[in-house]
């Protein structure tokens, strides 16, 4: 088998990549840069979700004992609608090309058939193929390579409009394990999962484990979802997507993220990263 990772240049693909690679699994990134994007010693191509015609792309790959694509890690483009385009390139892996495991990242508050994500979900349901979708929380990486990365480091504060809520934040690492066996194990999960870590924690919280793991004050300032979206654009979000973030902390601020379980034990094997952890292991991030 062979597994291509849309999202290529993601936090989630290259961890992927990496599990490949130790199992000796042939896999291709897929992206807008291509190679030219890739980690050093990963394979990959250049995709536009929004160019048909970059869709034969990765099934021109040559892969290692001429092995064909057989699972498709599917992360969804930044558009306002990706419905359309997302489920034109998986029927045309079916039917051109004889793909019948598909894993899509999708939202935790994603469902089957409602807007955006939903449909492309409800979609590899009525087709019939082999599915798994993930609906991780919130990444913790979001702090140490995501929107709030350079405001701890410059000014020691994370900006949200989270208020007190509480979330079981995840790493992008254990999501990427999920998604390995997803992809790889000979029986297919057909399920969904949603991807949680080991602890709920507010944003207060957190300020005060990353005040402690880099021996400096850190602080969470709690904005309105008005504000939140404001500053979110003013450092290139696009408007619809600021709001949409500002809607969702809003959502958590009143319990939408407040959730436990062990999925990342139960499909892993292995208990999910803690936050002191990952602060610990991303320190030079914030430094």
């Amino acid at each position: 088998m062979a597994v291509l990772l849309t999202g290529g240049t993601g936090k989630t693909s290259v961890r992927i990549g990496r599990l490949l690679q130790d199992a000796k699994i042939p896999f291709l990134l897929a992206s807008r840069r291509g190679e030219a994007a890739a980690p050093s010693g990963m394979p990959a191509t250049h995709f536009n979700w929004l160019d048909s015609s970059t869709f034969a792309n990765p099934f021109q790959h040559r892969f290692p004992g001429g092995e064909g694509i057989s699972a498709i890690y599917l992360i969804t483009p930044q558009v306002t609608d990706p419905t359309s385009v997302m489920t034109a390139f998986v029927d045309y892996a079916v039917k051109e090309h004889g793909v019948n495991r598909f894993v899509l990242m999708a939202g935790s508050t994603t469902e089957p058939g409602e807007l955006q994500v939903g449909r492309v979900w409800q979609h590899l349901l009525d087709i019939g193929v082999e599915y798994c979708v993930l609906r991780p929380t919130w990444f913790m990486e979001n702090l140490s390579e995501g929107i709030h990365c350079a405001t701890v480091r410059n000014e020691g504060k994370i900006y949200t409009a989270c208020g007190d809520g509480k979330i079981s934040f995840v790493s992008a690492s254990d999501i990427a394990a999920v998604a390995f066996r997803a992809l790889t194990d000979e029986k297919p999960h057909n399920t969904d999962y949603r991807v949680l870590g080991p602890e709920l924690l507010t944003y207060d919280e957190v300020a005060a484990k990353l005040s402690s793991c880099l021996g400096r004050e850190i602080t969470h300032v709690n904005l309105t979802d008005e504000h939140r979206a404001q500053r979110l654009m003013s450092v290139g979000v696009p408007e619809y997507f600021a709001k949409r973030l500002a809607f969702l902390e809003v959502s958590a601020a009143n319990g939408g993220e407040n959730r436990m379980n062990d999925v990342v034990e139960r499909v892993t094997g292995r208990p999910p990263q803690t936050f002191d952890a990952f602060a610990q292991q991303c320190k030079t991030a914030w430094e």
